[in-house]
């Protein structure tokens, strides 16, 4: 759930943007505010629009309000060649930052036939960061290759990504908030950017009923919430949804007697207290004075999304075993090492007592003492049981002696587990297609020649499978074994994104999940490199663990 912490750099595509020399005629779309002039990117054959808004500025009156569609027209041309502001956030701005910041990037073939050029379907990448941090400007979410890849095997696509408000800029809560309606703004930007999607995309050559939601991290908590957002409803904005290690059950969902004070807190800071409408008086703050103020760290995990009783009317675990959420076609999967990410480090959990203190003292957390002792007799302090994963008796001791207990515990509270209960019930109703990542990112090898070696306690981590899907040569490294993987996931993805299933003649055969009582899960891992490829596993692994934390999920507020 950390926010990717990668090199912020330009990609290749900002340095073809850069070098760009204009032909006669750029690429040009009609929606319907306007029309707009793209980019065509002669290395991939591709059109590109950037930094299309898709709804109002967010600040002055509109500030801590629900998205508002765009009511302007004009005549003429706008450029849509640069990434749009992101949204305000603690870190470094480095692509621009602003309230005005809703804002959609399209990358689509050029030059093919009207013929194959109608009704293209579309994936729309929501990018992660912990909900509080990220932008879809991350050189890592450059999806030319992957547009670039579902040419090459016969299958194109249009790739989207937006922006949306993180932190208190989209999820501020209090009562009066609740008492306004304006709850849960991150969840209805991305609903906005989807209406958007669906009044104009076919001005590009997509198809407004093959629309696929695509996250990772937050962005997959977000697919999650999308998925169960108004008990199921998708007003036909989304039929198909990938998430990549996340649930809508591992996120916070607190109210307002844990927001209150924070907000209060920041309505005194701002001078606000002595208003009647103290929410009405943040939004004439001046953005320079609200950015620190909606910047500084607050215990516990930081903004997310809450149970307004609209957009999510009820705890998530509530809406996914009473059926209530979108009955479409599901690609979902989890990485083997996810708790390293999560776990603490640095020599922390070293004996029982520790371990028992951090269970029930952390956040999101409130096991009675009988769950904790239980957990941690699921969980023994057995390194070859720990993560990550086929480590044997390697302690990593210097993290901790107990790391690789906390870390196993740790992921599956907060992926393995939620991600097993979702996928039974998605199972129950429509296609669902399960992973397991397991190949080391190319920046984990100690062989790795450039970027340096990630440490070895890490293992398959968070965000370790998200450039073998983008199939950006940049981030999955230079070993053909890696290539080879790249090219068969990002091919899976496609396919899914076109049909609603990965499966081609040449890739591995990837079963339905309920396809085994166990469930069915397809490993996903290179061939070569110290892994044998990828295979069909029944999805037992730390089952006990798993179903009793899944269990005890609702104690933890979701």
């Amino acid at each position: 759930m950390r926010a990717f912490a990668g090199a912020w750099r330009w990609s290749a595509l900002s340095t073809w943007l850069c070098a760009h020399v204009a032909l006669a005629t750029e690429p040009t779309v009609s929606v319907l505010n306007g029309t707009y002039e793209g980019l065509y990117l002669p290395s991939f054959d591709q059109d590109i629009f950037l930094g299309i808004p898709y709804a109002q500025d967010t600040g002055g009156p509109n500030r801590f309000r629900i998205p508002q569609s765009l009511n302007t027209t004009w005549n003429g041309t706008r450029e849509a060649k640069q990434y749009g502001h992101t949204c305000p956030d603690p870190t470094d701005a480095e692509y621009g930052m602003s309230e005005d910041c809703l804002n959609i990037n399209i990358i689509r073939p050029a030059g093919l036939s009207s013929e194959q050029y109608s009704k293209l379907p579309v994936a729309v990448w929501i990018h992660g960061g912990s909900y509080q941090v990220g932008t879809s400007a991350l050189p890592n979410y450059n999806l030319t290759y992957i547009v670039q890849r579902s040419v090459e095997i016969g299958q194109p696509i249009i790739a989207t990504s937006i922006n949306y408000r993180k932190g208190g800029w989209g999820m501020l809560y209090s009562r009066e908030v609740q008492g306004s309606g304006q709850t849960n703004l991150a969840l209805r930007d991305m609903r906005k950017g989807l209406a958007w999607i669906s009044e104009n995309i076919e001005a590009f050559g997509g198809d407004k009923n093959s629309v696929t939601i695509w996250g990772e991290s937050a962005g997959s908590f977000a697919v999650g919430q999308l998925v169960l957002s108004y008990g199921g409803r998708t007003d036909n904005l989304f039929h198909r949804s990938i998430q990549e290690s996340g649930s809508a059950a591992t996120a916070w969902y607190n109210g307002s007697d844990w927001y209150q004070p924070i907000y209060d807190y920041i309505v005194d800071k701002a001078n606000c207290t002595d208003e009647v409408d103290t929410l009405d008086c943040l939004r004439t703050v001046p953005y320079e004075s609200m950015l620190p103020l909606l910047a500084a760290p607050i215990q516990g995990p930081g903004w997310y999304p809450i149970v307004d009783g609209d957009v999510i009317p009820n705890y998530p675990t509530e809406l996914l075993h009473s059926g209530r959420f979108a009955h479409i076609p599901h690609l979902y999967g989890t990485n083997s090492d996810e708790g390293t990410d999560n776990a603490p480090a640095g020599g922390v959990i070293n004996n029982d007592t520790q371990l028992h203190d951090f269970l029930k003292g952390s956040t999101g957390f409130d096991f009675p003492e009988s769950v904790i002792e239980k957990i941690m007799e699921l969980y023994p302090d057995d390194p070859a049981q720990g993560i990550p994963l086929n480590t044997g008796e390697e302690r990593f001791a210097e993290q901790g002696y107990q790391f690789k207990r906390i870390a196993a515990i740790m992921g599956d509270v907060f992926y393995h587990a939620t991600r097993l209960d979702d996928a039974r019930w998605y199972s129950k109703f429509s296609p669902t297609y399960i992973y397991r990542f397991n190949t080391k990112p190319w920046q984990n090898s100690p062989t790795a020649t450039e970027g340096g070696a990630a440490p070895a306690y890490k293992g398959v981590s968070h965000f370790s499978e998200v450039a073998f899907v983008f199939a950006n040569p940049s981030f999955y490294g230079p070993w053909a074994e890696y290539k080879a993987l790249s090219d068969q996931m990002s091919a899976q993805w496609i396919n899914f994104v076109a049909g609603g299933s990965p499966n081609a003649e040449d890739l591995p055969n990837w079963p339905l999940y309920n396809g085994s009582t166990s469930g069915l899960n397809l490993v996903l891992q290179a061939h070569g490199r110290g892994y044998n490829g990828s295979y069909v596993e029944q999805d037992t692994y730390r089952i006990a663990g798993r179903e009793y934390l899944a269990e005890w999920a609702r104690r933890r507020h979701v």
